[in-house]
């Protein structure tokens, strides 16, 4: 069965590297003696046509004896290596370091940059003038849109580096008793020294409580200088409640879902029934709605002047209040971007939302989402149903989108078009407002010695269902 497994694993492709406690002794590599397993895992070796790698060194230590059981299996891999046990950490097993020499430089990166922003706004000063582009119809619009984006996605790639030494930070304390460690763990390994032992012992002890005790100094520093004022506080919450769950294989109406673009298909299936248009129970009304809807759309062009312009200043500000940690949508351009655009940028931005109320037109690049599914509390994570999905926008067309609904705002109050009932959505306005209203009537009823009833009314899924024809 052992064999079997490892059968499994090198038919999975081409070229494999499998590393591992294989609990598997022989002369071949280094033990003392042989044991069944690695009798067993060598005949296998030597008929399948594949090699075993081990260092030269043991890599396991008992009390009274050392031996070589972590191994490397590879499988039609040529090039030239190293493996080497080293003696470090304070487990009995060593960790085993393989190495591969290329005849070609990989890059080294973790996938992280650093980012000259001062590079970044003179690459885009510097790049083609889109800001006196003509723009007389949707698809013009569209289109600066996308050379808007694109051009600052070249600016932040010319600007950016990739970081190469990403280092863990140990406290000095800890990289000193660390050293010890590792050098009283390296004699023993060789002398077998009982009192090395105990030393080695005491040191990890001293290790584990040094890195508690600077854990727990580190907490309380948090909770003193934690506060309301510059959202420390709420950061702080925030992170203990938020709870990250794996989505597990998820069971779909037609099959089990277990790889991740099965997962991703089968939510995406879900999401979709769930949002499905009820049905009218209207042929007239939908018909009245759908020809109105038609009319409006097919209008030409759909030109609005009443909307002021947008002001470069008004821009200003709603950037300045973008956070720097919130996810950017799918295409990359994150708020700490859009905080260093420069104010040539900002113009072109600025004739983006003015043509944007101009033709009615909302472009379509921002109107792509990424969707992220979040299981709802107290749901089963098995199935598709039980997960919430949260929308991740473009984020610069909510800059476009906040001066848009300020707008809106304006134009519904100062001709009283919204109905007086409604509170929610509304400046200086709130349900809370509407709880002291009902508290009123009840009151008022109290005093007259009448009773007050009330009908509450919850549509399941009603924003994923409303009709949005018979809602405009």
């Amino acid at each position: 069965m052992f064999t079997l497994d490892i059968e499994n694993l090198i038919q999975l492709g081409p070229n494999q590297i499998i590393c591992g406690d294989y609990n598997a002794h022989h002369t071949s590599w280094g033990c003392y003696n042989d044991n069944p397993r690695g009798i067993r895992i060598l005949n296998f070796v030597n008929s399948a046509g594949i090699e075993i790698l081990a260092p030269s060194t043991p890599t396991r230590f008992g009390n009274n004896s050392s031996s070589t059981i972590d191994l490397a299996i590879v499988k039609e891999f040529l090039y030239p290596y190293d493996i080497t046990s080293l003696p470090e950490l304070s487990s009995d097993h060593n960790p085993v370091l393989l190495n591969f020499y290329f005849k070609y430089s990989i890059p080294s990166t973790n996938g992280k940059t650093k980012t000259n922003w001062n590079k970044f706004r003179h690459q885009i000063n510097n790049a083609e003038d889109i800001y006196n582009t003509s723009i007389n119809s949707p698809a013009e619009l569209d289109s600066l849109v996308d050379k808007f984006e694109t051009q600052i996605l070249d600016a932040k790639i010319a600007a950016s580096s990739p970081i190469t030494n990403l280092q863990t930070y140990i406290d000095p304390r800890v990289r000193e008793l660390n050293n010890e460690r590792n050098f009283v763990r390296k004699m023993f390994q060789r002398l077998r020294d009982p009192v090395l032992k105990t030393k080695l012992n005491q040191l990890n002890k001293k290790i584990t409580k040094l890195n508690d005790k600077i854990e727990t100094e580190s907490q309380i520093n948090t909770l003193i200088n934690v506060t309301t004022v510059d959202g420390s506080f709420w950061n702080l919450t925030s992170r203990f409640n938020k709870k990250r769950h794996n989505i597990p294989t998820l069971n779909g109406p037609a099959s089990i879902a277990v790889t991740n673009k099965e997962k991703a298909n089968c939510l995406a299936d879900s999401l979709e029934k769930q949002f499905q248009l009820n049905d009218i129970h209207c042929e007239e009304t939908e018909t009245v709605v759908g020809n109105s809807i038609e009319g409006f759309l097919n209008t030409t062009p759909n030109i609005f002047n009443d909307f002021p312009p947008t002001h470069t200043d008004e821009l200003i500000n709603c950037i300045k209040k973008l956070k720097k940690n919130k996810a950017p949508g799918y295409d990359n351009i994150s708020n700490k971007i859009i905080l260093n655009l420069p104010l040539n940028s900002i113009y072109t931005l600025q004739k983006i939302t003015d043509s944007i109320m101009k033709f009615g037109h909302f472009p379509t690049r921002w109107k792509t989402a990424t969707i992220i599914p979040i299981l709802k509390p107290g749901k089963d994570p098995t199935d598709p149903v039980s997960y919430r999905p949260i929308s991740l926008l473009p984020s610069i067309s909510k800059i476009a989108e906040h001066i848009i609904l300020s707008r809106l705002n304006e134009f519904l109050e100062e001709n009283n078009i919204l109905m007086p009932e409604q509170f929610g959505f509304r400046k200086n306005l709130s349900t809370t407002h509407q709880l002291l209203r009902v508290t009123e009537y009840i009151q008022e009823g109290l005093n007259n010695k009448l009773k007050t009833g009330a009908v509450f009314l919850d549509i399941q899924k009603a924003f994923d269902r409303v009709w949005q024809d018979g809602l405009i």
